[in-house]
């Protein structure tokens, strides 16, 4: 039986809750420090009471201590880790190789994405040294990710949704070098989301004002099925500064997707499952479209470049509506417009109009009323023909605030007797392998023969199969030499009853269920194995490694001549960004790219150059690799 899991972010515990209850398996979530998103902060008490939460549903709740450690704060860290495990945490990403070395709890430690996972080599190495879960880079291809799966046995980890990172994830020092804000620390100022000047060697502008290295969105919610051919167990969406309704909308969504690929599988004969029980219900049909986005993009699953570029906005401007027909000035301050479309706008909608692919103004609709809409400006820059956005829908948002709930379906037997119940449960989300999942609970009652055998029997089913806790009981049989009549409120407190144990049993499966890989003293045998891992970079900045517990581990891997990171010394002539997108490519200048004269235009153009304020960043290109490097010029 393979267990798959949908991984969703929480910014607070809140949202946490909202995810199990629309269909997330897990959740990952920051304590106060150290979680490499340093305004999404929470309190070991709110994380406590999201693990309560989470654990009713068999769900799992993961705690981010993933930036790099400073030596002042390795103690604080190790605290970190023994306070996770008393509130319930079930494991840690963590980027930071001085874990490795910490007295730390029987506690899985999986590898973050910031570990920077792009090659087989990487992969078996992470787990040799005691990493249960590897969480691989963004840029792999699903041929990629199958070499990966072939050399290790650890899970395996990747994004499916939400904001792309320009840069290799724990590759990215540009943020550091422009504002002294490590994105490594938590504390990225998303550089790559702002707008640049393009300029060639000659100091021509071959593209003004454009936010040139800011990618679209990511949205693999149609090829679920190719990543768990892949190897991938672990589905996860980014998003932990994102609001409810980003959350609510877009776990239900992979919630959906996920249930969907699992029945198509199961058809053919194969055994997958959800690594948590229940189901979710919504009152709302989740739509990628109405949450924010730049575009989407599935990147380079398919091992092809695509045009991976956001919109000449870094910002979300929401989904395509239609074209303006026409525009009618009213007093000083409405103006009214017509528009062409499938789509009815609301009252109070958010939109956005563009012009040859500029976004040219944005207001709120004031009144709509059919395909007629009143702004309230006295500014208008739209003009007929203009596309239009919606970047917020007040009637999806309203259906959005609808409380879900979460219920696991208890399918049960029942044995009856004088002076004891039998009930024997079978989770009915898993009915072809009751054997495997069944759980029998004996109650104590005091009973009589009954008069009526069909009417005891009926009040029977009515009072065990109904709602207790969060569970939904449902009697598929009642068996018994002899039926017993009872009294209502006694089978009422044995339906209470079961749902407690039940719920205790689930605790139970999810500690007997957790497994920690093995912690190793030292790695001396797995230097061979390092010195393929670390081909790229050596035992440059580029490892990271910040305090003295790190460089134990990197000592002992065969590498003493260890670099500091770029945050304590900063090297000359350093790669602030290494990246799988182009620009080169992008603009059609690639050398091996056919869709214009690249060839020409690349000998031509022997640099290339991002400017923004007094900032000019230098790009570089590996060819080879297909691959371009930012450098501070």
């Amino acid at each position: 039986m393979l267990k798959v899991e949908l991984l969703s972010p929480a910014r607070n515990s809140e949202i946490g809750i909202a995810a199990i209850d629309c269909g997330a398996d897990s959740v990952y979530i920051a304590a106060p420090k150290y979680g490499a998103r340093l305004q999404a902060g929470n309190s070991f008490e709110d994380i406590e009471k999201l693990c309560s939460y989470a654990h009713k549903f068999g769900a799992k709740i993961y705690l981010t201590l993933n930036t790099i450690l400073y030596d002042s704060e390795l103690q604080e860290a190790e605290k970190y880790l023994w306070t996770a495990y008393e509130t319930g945490i079930d494991a840690v990403i963590v980027q930071d190789f001085a874990l490795l070395k910490m007295n730390r709890p029987p506690i899985p430690l999986f590898a973050s994405t910031q570990t920077d996972i792009r090659t087989p080599e990487k992969a078996a190495l992470l787990e040799k040294v005691g990493f249960s879960r590897l969480i691989l880079a963004r840029e792999l291809s699903l041929k990629q990710i199958k070499e990966i799966r072939k050399a290790t046995s650890a899970e395996l980890e990747c994004f499916v949704h939400g904001a792309l990172c320009v840069s290799c994830s724990g590759q990215c020092y540009l943020s550091q070098c422009l504002a002294q804000r490590s994105a490594n620390r938590g504390e990225c100022i998303q550089a790559c989301r702002s707008n640049y000047d393009l300029i060639d060697n000659d100091g021509n502008i071959l593209v003004k004002d454009s936010p040139l290295l800011s990618l679209k969105d990511l949205n693999l919610s149609h090829r679920l099925e190719d990543l768990i051919d892949a190897g991938i167990t672990s589905f996860k969406i980014e998003g932990r500064l994102k609001n409810i309704s980003y959350v609510k909308n877009i776990v239900s969504l992979y919630d959906k997707a996920l249930n969907k690929t699992i029945a198509e599988k199961n058809k053919d004969g194969e055994k997958l499952r959800r690594t948590s029980l229940g189901r979710s219900r919504i009152d709302f049909t989740p739509d990628a479209e109405k949450t924010f986005n730049r575009g989407y993009t599935e990147f380079f699953l398919d091992g092809k470049r695509s045009d991976f570029k956001s919109r000449d906005s870094a910002k979300g401007i929401g989904e395509y509506i239609g074209k303006v027909t026409d525009i009618k000035g009213g007093d000083k301050s409405f103006v009214s417009f017509t528009y062409e479309s499938d789509k009815t706008l609301h009252n109070s909608d958010g939109l956005c109009f563009a012009s040859n692919g500029k976004i040219t103004a944005g207001f709120r609709a004031n009144r709509c009323q059919g395909k007629k809409v009143e702004l309230f400006t006295k500014d208008l820059k739209i003009k007929k023909g203009d596309l239009i956005y919606r970047n917020l829908d007040t009637e999806f948002e309203k259906s959005l605030e609808n409380t879900p709930s979460r219920i696991i379906d208890i399918d049960t037997a029942i044995q009856i007797g004088k002076d004891k119940i039998n009930i024997t449960a079978f989770f009915a989300s898993k009915p072809k392998s009751f054997s495997k999942t069944a759980k029998t609970f004996s109650f104590d009652i005091t009973g009589e023969e009954a008069k009526n055998p069909d009417s005891a029997k009926d009040l029977i089913a009515r009072q065990i199969g109904k709602t207790a806790l969060h569970f939904s009981f449902t009697v598929k049989s009642i068996e018994g030499d002899t039926v017993y009549f009872y009294r209502t409120s006694a089978l009422n407190a044995i339906r209470t009853q079961l749902a407690e144990k039940l719920q205790q049993y689930l605790e139970d499966l999810r500690k007997k269920e957790t497994t920690v890989a093995e912690k190793k003293n030292n790695y001396l045998e797995l230097k061979d194995l390092a010195k393929k891992a670390f081909k790229e970079g050596g035992s440059s900045y580029l490892r990271n490694c910040s305090n003295k517990l790190s460089k134990q581990v990197y000592t002992e891997l065969g590498m003493p001549d260890i670099q500091p990171s770029y945050e304590q010394l900063p090297p000359k002539d350093a790669i602030l960004m290494r990246c799988k997108y182009c620009i080169r490519y992008q603009m059609g200048m690639c050398k091996k790219d056919n869709r214009k004269d690249g060839e020409k235009q690349s000998k031509a153009i022997r640099h290339l150059y991002l400017k923004n304020g007094n900032n000019t960043l230098a790009l570089e290109f590996d060819c080879s690799h297909c691959e371009m490097l930012v450098k501070q010029s």
